[in-house]
Order: C-alpha cells, then sequence, then structure tokens
C-alpha cells in the first residue's frame, strides 16, 4: 500500500498534477536528459536521441520476455527454473516447444 503513495505522488508530480516540493525544481525535468544526467549522456542531442530509441527497443525485449516467464506456468505446468533445469539436463530432448 505505501508504494501506491510513493509511486502515485512521484507521477503525480512528474505530471504536474501536484506542485513541486523543492523551488530548484521544475514540472518535467525528471525526464531523461533532466537534471538527473550524472556522466553526461543527453550532452549531444544526436546521440541523445539514439539513446532513447535504444531504452525504448529494450524496454518492450524485456517486457516480451518477461511475459514469456508469466505464460510458462500455465503453458507447461512447471515454473521457469524447473523447465530450465530440464532444458539444461536434456538440451536436445522433447521441450514444449517440441512435443
Amino acid at each position: 500500500a505505501i508504494e501506491v503513495i510513493f509511486f502515485g505522488s512521484a507521477e503525480a508530480y512528474r505530471t504536474g498534477v501536484i506542485d513541486p516540493v523543492f523551488d530548484e525544481l521544475s514540472v518535467g525535468d525528471a525526464y531523461p536528459g533532466g537534471r538527473f544526467d550524472p556522466i553526461g549522456l543527453a550532452a549531444d542531442p544526436a546521440i541523445f536521441e539514439e539513446l532513447k530509441v535504444k531504452e525504448l527497443k529494450h524496454a518492450r525485449l524485456a517486457m516480451l520476455g518477461w511475459s514469456g516467464c508469466l505464460v510458462q506456468y500455465p503453458a507447461t505446468g512447471k515454473g521457469p527454473l524447473v523447465n530450465w533445469a530440464e532444458h539444461v539436463a536434456d538440451p536436445f530432448g522433447p521441450t514444449y516447444a517440441w512435443s
């Protein structure tokens, strides 16, 4: 329940629903390239745009991988670690995809 309060407050601040707590902060500066850029990745606008596209692509791949983990139990009746252990024990044997 406390996560809902903290994350909800952070999103409300980020979108401008609530005012910033500190005077030096402004709404919208929490995005990449805003006030948090410790190693200067947003210094060159062309590279920054490329990095934003890469971040989106990697996030989408991560979501696809996570959805595979979620679907694995209903499809096989076993968890991801058990399926992985069975695959490592017999990599060319029958699996869900080949059975």
